[in-house]
């Protein structure tokens, strides 16, 4: 113990700090959006801060930081109305001992954390954003970066005018639920004549930088164009659950099958050991055990199989949690290829929110081409060229 007292005396003046400074954990990182108030406790949950914090902005909430990393709101008045009170603090702190008089603890799965959940389910979010542009807007060898040419040269690119096309993004979360439940978030990208442009594994839509409110849209929407945006979305996420279904039945089966299993293998032994424990107690025969307690074990064996079943048997949900209308940028792109005397101009979409333009079409098919070849004096995608 003196050893230990006298060798902490002579610790380096800088060891005490450096000793706080590990009590109190790694430095805090910036927050995911500039709006959302930090605390002491936002590295530990930062992905539920921010819905949370976005999902008060957007219900016309007002949050300020409070001490201890806590948040004071000051609620909507349909929240008001849905919770009775005009204010809340919420603790997101999952070490606190204690919490404030009238405050919520709001870690995810706790009651105040599913209040929230609810309410939020109630109605999905809608908001207006807009798509800002990249600069430039298409990669310098133009179509050339998404398409392959095989004994064509590409000539220079030339990129039209800007304009601004409305999009609608739909943000949902599929739910497996049945042995260990599982919840992924999606977003499918709808173009503006209602075919789906894009679906991806994501709370946001990927790689674009937004912007709030819409530009360039002016008009009202069409109740057809809103119906078909509809119908497009839910065939692609009826689409998009049973692809995960058929994926999540493989591993839930090869869970379930290894616990039948071991239940099988456990009551197999239970089964041999009774009835070996009976034959040599009484000496019967086996016929005579058939209403004895292997009987009673084999029927527990089916019941047990039964939940085991029941309890592994998958259910898919389809959740729709927020809307989002888009005005994005996107400009055409021209585009030679030549080989000798034969020149064809090729036409391209490009989107300029992330200076990615689209496939071109085949010259003879009109086809999305990944490569074009030349075929007997003209231009042509690999199938119509091997056709």
């Amino acid at each position: 113990m003196t050893a230990a007292r006298a060798g902490s005396r002579a610790a380096k003046p800088g060891a005490k700090k450096k000793a706080a400074l590990a009590r109190r954990g790694p430095a805090r990182k910036p927050g995911v959006a500039s709006h959302i108030p930090l605390g002491e406790t936002a590295t530990e949950q930062p992905e539920w801060r921010t819905f949370v914090g976005r999902w008060l902005a957007m219900s016309g909430c007002k949050v300020e930081p409070a001490p201890h990393g806590d948040w004071e709101v000051e609620l909507c008045e349909a929240l008001q109305k849905r919770w009775r009170r005009q204010r809340v603090r919420l603790v997101f702190d999952p070490a606190r001992n204690t919490v404030p008089r009238g405050a919520w603890f709001t870690a995810p799965g706790s009651t105040a954390g599913r209040r929230i959940l609810e309410a939020a389910l109630d109605h999905p979010m809608f908001t207006r954003r807009t798509a800002l542009a990249q600069v430039p807007g298409a990669p310098p060898e133009g179509i050339a970066s998404v398409c392959r040419a095989r004994g064509l040269t590409w000539g220079p690119a030339r990129l039209g005018p800007v304009r601004y096309e409305r999009r609608v993004a739909f943000h949902a979360v599929i739910t497996r639920w049945g042995g260990l439940p599982w919840q992924e978030q999606w977003v499918i990208l709808v173009g503006a004549g209602g075919e789906v442009l894009e679906r991806a594994q994501a709370p946001q839509v990927p790689d674009v930088r937004p912007r709030e409110g819409l530009y360039q849209m002016g008009e009202e929407l069409e109740p057809e164009l809103r119906e078909r945006w509809l119908q497009a979305a839910r065939a692609t996420l009826e689409e998009l659950a049973t692809e995960r279904e058929r994926e999540w039945e493989v591993s839930v089966g090869r869970l379930r099958d290894a616990e039948l299993e071991r239940l099988g293998a456990f009551f197999s032994a239970r089964i041999e050991e009774e009835e070996e424990r009976d034959r040599r107690r009484t000496g019967r025969d086996e016929h005579e055990l058939e209403h004895g307690d292997a009987t009673q074990l084999k029927l527990e064996w089916e019941r047990r199989a039964a939940e085991v079943r029941q309890r592994w048997e998958m259910r898919t949900e389809i959740r729709l949690w927020g809307l989002e209308e888009w005005s994005w940028p996107v400009a055409d792109l021209e585009q030679e290829l030549k080989s000798g005397a034969m020149h064809v101009k090729l036409r391209s979409a490009v989107d300029v929110a992330r200076g990615r333009p689209a496939l071109p079409a085949c010259p003879t098919c009109g086809e999305q081409a990944e490569m074009l070849v030349r075929a007997r004096g003209h231009v042509a995608c690999a199938n119509c060229a091997g056709a």
